[in-house]
């Protein structure tokens, strides 16, 4: 039996560029999409001028709830839909389950008698216990169940913890981490600096990491007059401050945007070329820098192509949802391994020194 070598650092940029076509191309036809329907059906209890002022927000909270449904199915085995044995057709259905699902996620906000500055706790929280248990975590807490198991723990786990925290004085776990978790996961940098540890340490490790990144990021964008540490935050329990120009909002959805689709869909070439910690740290910053231009260029379009800041928001963030989905649900990026240069095993760096 003949064996397929692995490549090493993989210039594939046909099928790159197909991918980061079709994230971008579904983000601006769904944004346009769901724009309209929540400006003729609006989430919140928006009426009047309000439905022009809040409908971004709608959109931001249905197609990151969408999102989450999407991620906890992914880490659960594709529960309720892993007996679909093809998988573009369970990719579909999923898809499809998680819209109307998210939907429904996001109008029970209200439905609970909750405003909308219980809109960003809520996700904020979600999407940081989802990502610590399950893929900083890689999830140890449910290792060797079934799928619909998995997908019951951790659904109530998460449920449990985020209503524990949205409802104390911590309030929320501030969401600033979220490129930068894309950005070292996607790399592999996060998973190579804790390499040969165990979980949960090595999930407590990597958010480690992501809090002293955010702090020095905060930092940064306070020296360039982006963010004020004086202002308030979301509750009382954080005094990290807010950002005083919507610009680093901005910014902060471009790079949701733009982190893990650009890596998974490049191969993260051409950093694979360059050894790790180097070649992770520069891919990051890679993703930083084309954040920064993305930012400056959807900024431009603001009264032109984009009605006000608020519609340039929506598409800015819109293509986080379809760079997971893209990947996560149809393979697009993920469909043949590759080593980075030093890398032993494709995937991991468990048995590197």
């Amino acid at each position: 039996m003949q064996s397929t070598a692995v490549e090493v650092a993989p210039a594939r940029l046909p099928s790159s560029l197909g991918g980061l076509g079709l994230i971008y191309g579904l983000a601006i036809a769904s944004c346009f999409l769901v724009n309209l329907i929540v400006r003729a059906a609006p989430i919140g209890p928006w009426t009047g001028e309000t439905i022009g002022e809040m409908y971004w927000l709608d959109n931001v909270t249905w197609q990151l709830m969408a999102l989450w449904w999407v991620l906890l199915s992914v880490v659960s085995g594709g529960f309720p839909f892993h007996r679909i044995e093809d998988p573009t057709t369970r990719g579909l259905v999923t898809l499809a389950a998680a819209w109307v699902v998210g939907w429904l996620s996001s109008k029970g906000i209200y439905w609970a008698g909750l405003d909308a500055d219980w809109v960003f706790p809520i996700i904020g929280c979600i999407f940081f216990f989802i990502a610590f248990f399950s893929f900083a975590g890689e999830n140890w807490l449910v290792a060797g169940m079934p799928p619909q198991r998995q997908f019951f723990i951790l659904l109530v786990m998460i449920a449990f913890l985020t209503y524990a925290v949205t409802h104390s004085t911590i309030r929320w776990i501030p969401a600033w981490w979220f490129p930068f978790i894309e950005m070292g996961s996607a790399s592999g940098l996060l998973a190579y600096l804790t390499r040969r540890m165990t979980q949960p340490g090595k999930a407590l490790a990597q958010i480690g990491i992501l809090f002293l990144i955010v702090l020095g990021f905060l930092t940064l964008s306070s020296q360039f007059g982006f963010w004020d540490a004086a202002l308030p935050g979301v509750g009382t329990f954080w005094t990290l401050g807010y950002f005083s120009d919507p610009r680093w909002l901005l910014w902060f959805m471009v790079a949701c945007s733009v982190s893990y689709a650009l890596l998974i869909q490049l191969r993260n070439w051409p950093f694979t070329r360059i050894p790790m910690p180097w070649g992770g740290i520069l891919a990051c910053l890679f993703c930083a820098a084309v954040t920064t231009l993305v930012t400056a260029f959807l900024a431009s379009l603001v009264g032109s192509v984009f009605t006000d800041m608020n519609e340039a928001l929506t598409y800015a963030y819109m293509g986080t949802h379809w760079s997971f989905v893209i990947a996560l649900l149809f393979g697009f990026g993920l469909d043949r391994p590759y080593l980075w240069a030093g890398q032993k095993t494709s995937g991991s760096w468990e048995d590197v020194d």
